[in-house]
């Protein structure tokens, strides 16, 4: 028995770490997945390494930007299951980083906001009427960026939008609460995957260091001296997901090893 048999669960944004990590914890859990991502080969690719056989899995191409591509998904998705019993909404766009005083760090805004919180909000609002009549559960992937900066690397239009998201949850708590549907928030802070394994990399080769000299630093900030890993990300989703959280909604939950509170 896992804690989401027979459950339909959409992930958008399942690319390589998180949403490929997030999918992977659901079926572990006995639950079946919509992927979605705005790249159709690299969601088909995921699909085909989770659920070679495609018994318990559908992929589709979704922009969560484009009002068309999220007034279509339902329909793809009825065609396959009935209801769809929960969504974790992971696609994020990262890249801006800077300060107020940085270049351009206000057009970045625009682009942040149009994926984080419009796309996050546009694709949800589409598969709320696929859930079942006694409700499911909205898992909406943060960052505690929206309230620890780093003064090292500035990122305040992705922090402010995800700040942004913080407070949509408590607004659909609310408003979805009556239908039995719940809205919760994960807020990952370091976290070990492949994007943060090429953020070192990266940072290793311009400052001519050993990558594990940067990682024990970061460590050495947490609570637990040790990053959280894009599975124990994907865990907090599962149990937002399952009914271990039935009466909790609302809420945000920090998965970061102690960071945002040193």
């Amino acid at each position: 028995m896992g804690l989401l048999d027979d459950r339909v669960v959409l992930i958008s944004g399942v690319g390589p770490g998180l949403g490929h990590e997030t999918a992977a914890a659901v079926l572990d859990e006995g639950g079946r997945v919509v992927l979605t991502d705005m790249f159709g080969d690299r969601v088909e690719k995921i699909r085909a390494d989770l659920d070679p056989g495609g018994e318990r899995s559908l992929a589709v191409e979704v922009d969560i930007t484009s009002a068309a591509h999220c007034a279509a998904l339902p329909e793809r998705v009825r065609a396959r299951f009935p209801h769809v019993h929960g969504i974790v909404n992971v696609a994020a766009f990262d890249d801006p980083v800077g300060g107020l005083m940085d270049d351009d760090v206000l057009d970045d805004w625009d682009r942040a906001a149009a994926v984080n919180v419009k796309g996050t909000l546009r694709v949800t609002k589409a598969m709320v009427p696929l859930m079942p009549p006694d409700g499911g559960s909205i898992v909406i992937i943060g960052s505690t960026s929206f309230a620890r900066t780093r003064r090292t690397r500035w990122n305040l239009a992705y922090g402010m939008s995800k700040g942004a998201l913080v407070t949509a949850t408590y607004f659909l708590a609310d408003e979805l609460g009556p239908s039995g549907i719940r809205t919760n928030t994960v807020a990952p802070g370091w976290k070990w995957g492949p994007r943060v394994e090429g953020y070192f990399d990266g940072e290793a080769a311009r400052r001519g260091v050993d990558r594990q000299v940067l990682v024990d630093a970061i460590s050495e900030e947490l609570s637990l001296r040790r990053m959280a890993t894009d599975r124990d990300v994907a865990n907090a989703a599962v149990f937002f997901l399952s009914d271990m959280s039935r009466a909790i909604t609302g809420q945000t939950i920090f998965v970061d090893g102690g960071h945002v509170f040193r």
